[in-house]
């Protein structure tokens, strides 16, 4: 008898069942899973309405919404990175659903997803891997000329400097969300010794009642404000640096890249 003939005898189905879902994996990262799954859900069913829909009629529910967010984003991106960026709009699309999602998550009674370190550094990894690949892109052999300007001598310190965008935006990201945690917390805790002096009476009944509207008002800014205003800052800076890494055009090509269909005369 074989090894692996003896590992298929002693294999019991059930155990395997009953535990195969015993994996030892934080709640913010099952949190991170959902609201990935929720805006890939929403893309495949937007994708198949397209796809389905009579051109002739017009969109209607979610379909409709869809569409207005995509020409929403195709101008913004045309606006912030010039013409010829076009394919990064899908990009910045799950970008900022993701993100979002990701600092508003709390409020469902679920962990914050944005609080987790990996999450931010994440993103800010994608993020260098696209600016890089953006600059080899139009660069071609000119990208390596950063890592010996002005000089050659400087080629060390230019390679320690490469990694700050990554730093940067992680730090950005997990502080406001880190920030915006501690203070909820201890707004929460304040409102809850106050509440219990002033309502000694009811003894631990009387803790909790000074506290549900200041912290609907906290969790809401934190959520809902504050993460309008961190996926806008993130998005941004991903747009205005990979345009950077493209060398200016000349009018003629500019005037080419508006107008695909332009033929030469």
């Amino acid at each position: 008898m074989t090894l692996l003939d003896s590992y298929y005898e002693n294999w019991d189905m059930g155990k395997f069942v009953a535990h195969m879902m015993d994996w030892k994996i934080s709640g913010s990262l099952y949190a991170s899973l959902i609201i990935m799954l929720v805006v890939a859900v929403i893309a495949i069913i937007i994708g198949i309405m397209a796809k389905v829909q009579d051109p002739k009629k017009p969109s209607k529910g979610l379909l409709f919404w869809g569409e207005f967010v995509y020409e929403k984003m195709e101008k913004w991106t045309n606006e912030m990175m010039g013409p010829g960026f076009d394919y990064f709009v899908g990009y910045f699309l799950v970008l900022s659903g993701y993100l979002f999602l990701a600092f508003i998550w709390s409020i469902t009674g679920m962990p914050s997803v944005i609080d987790n370190l990996f999450v931010p550094l994440s993103l800010a990894i994608v993020m260098f891997v696209l600016l890089h690949f953006t600059a080899i892109r139009y660069q071609h052999w000119s990208y390596f000329k950063r890592y010996t300007d002005p000089i050659p001598i400087f080629l060390p310190i230019n390679l320690i400097t490469m990694w700050t965008p990554i730093i940067s935006t992680t730090l950005r990201m997990f502080g406001n969300g880190l920030s915006g945690f501690v203070i909820v917390g201890l707004v929460q805790w304040a409102l809850q010794k106050a509440s219990g002096a002033i309502f000694t009476a009811a003894g631990q009944w009387g803790e909790p009642w000074l506290a549900p509207i200041p912290m609907g008002i906290l969790n809401l800014y934190f959520a809902l404000f504050s993460g309008y205003i961190q996926t806008t800052v993130f998005v941004s800076l991903n747009a205005v640096w990979f345009a950077n890494e493209r060398p200016e055009l000349p009018m003629s090509a500019t005037s080419q890249v508006l107008r695909p269909d332009h033929k030469a005369q």
